[in-house]
């Protein structure tokens, strides 16, 4: 059974340091002040818990289902260890930190098509680097990829998820569907091909187009953020659930 480690004195509640490290293979043995890490004060629970949350890249669902958890309880455990490890204000801190490389104007190519030319306009207008809002309200910020394949944004860490056949690809699927297409729940965890992450769901056909994935396997989801651009290009309507296209925008492609 895991020992939990004291990390904090049991008669003044301050926190404990070490002062005597020892090897039980060669029997070497340290004296001095040694801090302990943050995360040798959580509990052995907190840092189960921690793990599976990293095992399952921050994928509310499964954890909540790993850990026999409610949704607020998963969101209350999270604020709680957050706070213990000292970093709850983080969010308030404004960090002075150099902006990342950019570019303020990216050419409309011939060859680009209607959503491409139509997202390169808004941008270009904007310096090359906005913030637009996605479907909860909450601010996102996009700028062109210094490649001039595509689009970054802070809210989505990997690379090349947020490439211009990704918006291609979407708006593709949502005309396939009549104008309105499911957005899909990759970020669920949800396998491509069932039920929450279809073939022709706009998460789903990104996945399966773009990225190569294949049915049965697991997806990234950058969706949210590609909705979100469309939205703002005025390309498409993100709503609920479901991309929809801007009646407005096929009038002025096919004008």
């Amino acid at each position: 059974m895991d020992k939990e480690l004291v990390g904090h004195c049991p008669r003044c509640s301050d926190k404990l340091i070490a002062t005597h490290l020892s090897c039980k293979k060669c029997n070497l043995e340290l004296t001095g002040d040694f801090g302990l890490s943050r995360f040798d004060y959580l509990t052995v629970d907190e840092l189960d818990f921690v793990m599976t949350f990293l095992r399952y890249q921050g994928n509310f669902k499964t954890v909540q289902i790993q850990k026999g958890m409610s949704y607020p309880a998963v969101k209350k455990k999270i604020a709680e260890i957050v706070m213990k490890l000292g970093i709850d204000d983080i969010k308030d801190k404004k960090e002075e930190v150099p902006d990342a490389p950019t570019l303020s104007f990216v050419p409309i190519e011939c060859s680009d098509s209607s959503v491409i030319a139509k997202i390169k306009e808004k941008l270009n207008d904007c310096g090359g680097k906005t913030t637009i809002r996605l479907l909860q309200g909450d601010p996102c910020d996009i700028r062109f990829d210094i490649n001039g394949k595509g689009l970054v944004s802070p809210k989505i860490p990997l690379a090349n998820q947020l490439t211009w056949e990704a918006f291609d690809a979407a708006v593709e699927v949502v005309l396939k569907n009549n104008g309105k297409a499911v957005k899909g729940k990759a970020r669920s965890g949800a396998k491509l091909g069932s039920d929450d992450l279809s073939l022709d769901s706009v998460e789903g056909y990104i996945a399966h187009k773009v990225h190569g994935a294949q049915e049965g396997e697991t997806a990234f989801g950058p969706g949210f953020v590609i909705c979100a651009v469309l939205d703002w290009a005025g390309i498409c309507n993100n709503e609920r659930g479901y991309l929809t296209i801007n009646p407005m925008f096929i009038d002025g492609a096919t004008t």
